[in-house]
């Protein structure tokens, strides 16, 4: 199951919103203290004001101990405001630093280590808002269900190794056969689902040609001698009448039945 991204990143926007809080305080009052400085010296060079018609007379006086408390007032106030400022400073890229590190560890928990692509634990994620989305836009859906024809016996004649290797380049050979927006997940052992959105018959059926075309290539310079991939695929189009669970066993029995058709072969 996934995270909740949205409670477990509130921490993160509370911390955000705290700093920006005091980033705003440090403002305020550095324009209450500039305008109170204002007055002051206002205040203090103008005791008396004399009118006439066409001048204004100032008369002031301001002894020396009077201004250096003055100088010092200001300095310690914009060393202070400056400090405080450092601090914000620093709260807000910390706080910028963990969500990122937050955010890093839930995708990588999400990651498949062994073929880099979505694991099963995505599924949730990825088509609650796919479903969603295609029922509100009345979009398309396609999902291709996947599996490496007789994988077993690449375990058994080459090694558990050379079946990790077989499936790396499965999952390499479908993220290149889709597009940005697409998706990409290992269901587990040698099955991959992709899921192709706002696409149509035709569009899902190229993608199909392209993993197969990819496979035939690859089985060209295999490293494995003698070995030649092969994958199995049923397409289904995602009906927003079904249920999910409903699509994938449409999509997993039409992937059977190209295996046997492969079999038979």
């Amino acid at each position: 199951m996934k995270p909740d991204s949205t409670s477990q990143s509130n921490p993160f926007r509370n911390r955000v919103a705290s700093v920006e809080k005091r980033d705003w305080e440090l403002w305020s009052l550095a324009v209450v203290l500039v305008c109170a400085l204002a007055i002051g010296l206002f205040l203090i060079l103008l005791p008396s004001v004399f009118m006439g018609q066409d001048k204004i007379y100032v008369q002031a006086e301001l002894s020396p101990q009077l201004l250096l408390g003055l100088l010092v007032l200001v300095m310690f106030s914009l060393v202070y405001l400056i400090h405080k400022q450092f601090q914000v400073r620093n709260l807000r890229l910390q706080s910028i630093q963990d969500a990122w590190n937050f955010e890093l560890g839930r995708v990588q928990m999400l990651i498949d280590p062994l073929t880099q692509v979505f694991n099963r634990a995505a599924l949730e994620e990825i088509f609650s808002k796919e479903i969603n989305r295609a029922k509100r836009n009345q979009s398309s859906l396609f999902f291709l269900y996947i599996d490496v024809d007789d994988f077993k016996h690449v375990n058994t004649k080459y090694g558990h190794l050379a079946g990790d290797l077989v499936l790396t380049e499965v999952g390499a050979i479908l993220k290149q056969s889709i597009r940005g927006s697409d998706y990409v997940i290992r269901m587990g052992g040698d099955e991959f689902l992709l899921a192709l959105v706002d696409t149509n018959d035709e569009g899902a059926q190229v993608v199909k040609n392209r993993v197969h075309q990819s496979a035939i290539n690859w089985s060209q310079s295999s490293p494995l001698a003698g070995y030649k991939l092969s994958l199995s695929i049923g397409v289904k189009k995602f009906d927003g009448s079904m249920s999910f669970d409903k699509a994938m066993e449409d999509a997993d029995a039409l992937m059977y039945a190209e295996k046997e058709k492969h079999h038979s072969d």
